[in-house]
């Protein structure tokens, strides 16, 4: 299954490369038209210094005729007519340079100069649009680079250094166990976050500790003191059904001694739930499932045949799976017991196992609930006495344990446990 959880320091990259491209593109758009406005306003200024510096020269006496070349225009218009402000405006005028007609600022401005009315204008070329688009691009794509150069340097190698004390924390709390029995101990880190962050977790673990303790004691009294007087009733009832007694007097005892032992099994059946929560059993070990199927199934054969049920197998061989021997050993018989307890008689039931998943079919009664209720603790779909609706909910534990999906469905009338190894 692929895993889709995302680093820390992915998720700090993202976000911080999201925020500097949405700022660089606010801050191209502002310096694109600063830019632009910037570049019209000089080059009015050096148009207007440029003709005001030509009709100063008209004034001290050169003739317009000879100034006149082409980013220059002198006309002589009326006198009587007012004097013209600057003026300016686009137009498209030969460029002699690049032998082509471009884009250019003209600016216009009228002098009166020894009793005659010139209208001066001169011309030069517009940074176009593209240009500036061009440069602040450029410029914003060169930022957005150095950022990223920044980024690789700064979150790849100094964040480490940052983030060391939370992977330790973390490292210490992946290694907590109960069977340890020691609360979670940090060193001083001199973030203040972080160390909230431990000081919560030693508290926390010693609270766990101190809490399991308790409750673990009280389950295995429970165990201790329920188990010696349930043996002493076993005994006295059987006592009673050796003796001489009435037909309903040998109902009453059976029935007192089927409670009796539905009582041992629920006790047993808690007190493995409560070590698989607790993860009390030992590290798992690579066995081969294959085997340990065949032997539940030959220390079930009679009960199979007693109740003249059809069983069939699809079994590879070798099915190794990483799982402790004895956790196995529950989860199989209590699959293979469940689909005969709960089977028919002259019924089917028909196991597959390989690599990828274990696949157990049985006839029997259609469920009245929805089936995956059963793997809940004391859901049951049947009234059999000898039923305490744990054992499911055990086999729901183990693969919680260790990582398995589990299914369980209804088709073609026959009910289906299905477990994921992978």
């Amino acid at each position: 299954m692929k895993n889709n959880r995302m680093q820390l320091i992915n998720i700090i990259t993202l976000w911080y490369l999201g925020i500097t491209l949405a700022a660089l593109l606010v801050g191209g758009f502002f310096i694109y038209n600063k830019l632009g406005s910037e570049i019209d306003f000089e080059l009015g200024m050096e148009l207007t210094r440029e003709i005001d510096a030509y009709a100063e020269r008209i004034e001290k006496g050169a003739p317009p005729n000879r100034l006149l070349y082409d980013k220059l225009e002198i006309t002589e218009i009326p006198f009587d007519l007012p004097i013209e402000e600057l003026h300016l405006r686009d137009t498209l005028a030969y460029h002699d340079p690049m032998n082509r007609n471009e884009i250019q600022l003209k600016a216009s401005k009228s002098y009166k100069i020894d009793g005659k009315h010139y209208r001066i204008s001169y011309y030069n070329l517009v940074v176009e649009a593209d240009d500036i688009t061009e440069t602040v691009v450029v410029t914003m794509l060169s930022v957005f680079a150095i950022q990223l150069v920044f980024i690789g340097i700064f979150f790849r190698f100094i964040s480490k250094k940052i983030l060391s004390p939370f992977h330790k924390s973390l490292d210490a709390v992946q290694g907590f166990s109960f069977q340890k029995n020691e609360p979670l101990q940090f060193t001083k880190n001199g973030i203040s976050e972080f160390e909230k962050l431990n000081e919560f977790l030693e508290r926390m673990s010693k609270k766990l500790l101190t809490d399991y303790r308790q409750i673990k004691e009280f389950s295995e009294n429970l165990s201790h003191e329920i188990q010696t007087p349930s043996a002493v009733i076993r005994g006295k009832l059987e006592h009673l059904m050796n003796g001489e007694i009435t037909g309903e007097q040998a109902d009453l005892i059976h029935s007192a001694y089927q409670n009796n032992e539905r009582i041992n099994r629920i006790v047993r059946s808690l007190g493995m739930l409560a070590k698989l929560e607790n993860e009390e059993f030992e590290a798992p070990q690579t066995l081969n499932l294959s085997s340990y199927i065949q032997k539940t199934l030959d220390g079930l054969d009679e009960l199979i045949e007693m109740r003249s049920i059809q069983l069939s197998t699809e079994i590879d061989p070798m099915v190794w799976l990483e799982i402790h021997p004895f956790v196995a050993e529950v989860l199989l018989t209590n699959l293979i017991g469940n689909s005969i307890k709960h089977n028919i008689d002259h019924g089917s039931i028909h196991i597959e196992l390989n690599p990828d998943h274990l696949r157990i079919e049985n006839s029997g009664k259609a469920p009245k609930n929805d089936p995956e209720e059963f793997l809940e603790r004391f859901k049951k779909g049947s009234e059999l006495p000898d039923s305490i609706g744990l054992g499911l909910a055990i086999v729901k534990q183990i693969c919680v344990n260790y990582g398995f999906r589990i299914f369980y469905y209804y088709e073609n009338n026959m009910h289906v446990i299905r477990i994921l190894f992978r």
